[in-house]
Protein backbone atom coordinates (compact mmCIF):
# COMPACT_ATOMS: atom_id res chain seq x y z
CA UNK A 1 0.00 0.00 0.00
CA UNK A 2 1.51 3.21 -0.68
CA UNK A 3 0.90 6.40 1.83
CA UNK A 4 0.33 9.93 0.91
CA UNK A 5 3.27 10.63 3.04
CA UNK A 6 5.33 8.58 0.75
CA UNK A 7 4.07 10.13 -2.59
CA UNK A 8 5.42 13.54 -3.89
CA UNK A 9 4.33 16.83 -2.65
CA UNK A 10 1.49 18.58 -4.12
CA UNK A 11 2.01 21.93 -5.59
CA UNK A 12 -1.16 23.09 -5.17
CA UNK A 13 -3.19 20.63 -3.40
CA UNK A 14 -6.67 22.04 -3.31
CA UNK A 15 -6.59 20.24 -7.03
CA UNK A 16 -5.72 16.77 -5.61
CA UNK A 17 -3.41 14.46 -7.00
CA UNK A 18 -4.99 13.57 -10.09
CA UNK A 19 -4.78 17.16 -11.74
CA UNK A 20 -0.97 16.78 -10.39
CA UNK A 21 -0.96 13.91 -12.71
CA UNK A 22 -2.56 14.88 -15.45
CA UNK A 23 0.17 17.66 -15.91
CA UNK A 24 2.54 15.59 -15.54
CA UNK A 25 1.63 13.59 -18.52
CA UNK A 26 0.77 17.46 -20.10
CA UNK A 27 4.47 18.04 -19.77
CA UNK A 28 5.38 14.49 -21.52
CA UNK A 29 3.68 14.76 -24.92
CA UNK A 30 5.38 15.48 -28.14
CA UNK A 31 3.57 18.41 -29.79
CA UNK A 32 2.69 21.81 -28.51
CA UNK A 33 -0.74 20.93 -30.17
CA UNK A 34 -1.46 18.38 -27.55
CA UNK A 35 -0.07 19.90 -25.20
CA UNK A 36 -1.94 23.01 -25.45
CA UNK A 37 -5.49 20.47 -25.84
CA UNK A 38 -4.03 18.56 -22.47
CA UNK A 39 -3.86 21.95 -20.90
CA UNK A 40 -7.21 23.71 -21.79
CA UNK A 41 -8.64 20.14 -20.74
CA UNK A 42 -6.53 20.58 -17.37
CA UNK A 43 -8.07 24.25 -16.91
CA UNK A 44 -11.31 22.81 -17.50
CA UNK A 45 -11.08 19.87 -15.19
CA UNK A 46 -9.76 22.47 -11.98
CA UNK A 47 -13.07 24.54 -12.52
CA UNK A 48 -15.34 21.24 -12.27
CA UNK A 49 -13.49 20.35 -9.36
CA UNK A 50 -13.25 23.73 -7.43
CA UNK A 51 -16.40 25.42 -8.91
CA UNK A 52 -16.01 28.22 -5.92
CA UNK A 53 -13.31 29.97 -8.17
CA UNK A 54 -15.65 31.32 -10.64
CA UNK A 55 -16.15 33.95 -7.94
CA UNK A 56 -13.46 35.78 -8.99
CA UNK A 57 -13.24 38.00 -11.89
CA UNK A 58 -10.50 36.42 -13.95
CA UNK A 59 -10.75 33.03 -12.89
CA UNK A 60 -9.35 31.51 -15.80
CA UNK A 61 -5.96 33.82 -15.25
CA UNK A 62 -5.77 32.09 -11.76
CA UNK A 63 -6.28 28.60 -13.30
CA UNK A 64 -3.81 28.94 -16.20
CA UNK A 65 -1.13 30.54 -13.32
CA UNK A 66 -1.61 27.45 -11.21
CA UNK A 67 -1.39 25.24 -14.32
CA UNK A 68 2.15 26.61 -14.94
CA UNK A 69 2.79 26.60 -11.50
CA UNK A 70 1.87 23.11 -11.27
CA UNK A 71 4.29 22.42 -14.02
CA UNK A 72 6.99 24.03 -12.43
CA UNK A 73 6.96 26.68 -15.51
CA UNK A 74 7.80 24.05 -17.62
CA UNK A 75 4.72 23.70 -20.11
CA UNK A 76 5.09 24.83 -23.50
CA UNK A 77 1.76 25.10 -24.49
CA UNK A 78 -0.76 28.26 -26.25
CA UNK A 79 -2.12 30.12 -23.75
CA UNK A 80 -4.83 32.72 -23.22
CA UNK A 81 -2.79 34.34 -20.93
CA UNK A 82 1.14 34.65 -20.67
CA UNK A 83 2.94 32.59 -18.24
CA UNK A 84 3.75 34.09 -14.70
CA UNK A 85 7.29 34.98 -13.44
CA UNK A 86 8.61 32.52 -10.69
CA UNK A 87 8.77 35.07 -8.44
CA UNK A 88 5.07 35.67 -8.90
CA UNK A 89 4.45 32.37 -7.36
CA UNK A 90 1.35 33.39 -5.03
CA UNK A 91 -1.23 30.50 -5.18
Amino acid sequence: MEYNTQRPELIISEYGRNIQRMVDHALQLETREERTKAAHAIVNAMVVLNPQIKEYNDYRLKLWDHLFIMSDYKLDCESPYPMPSPEKKNP
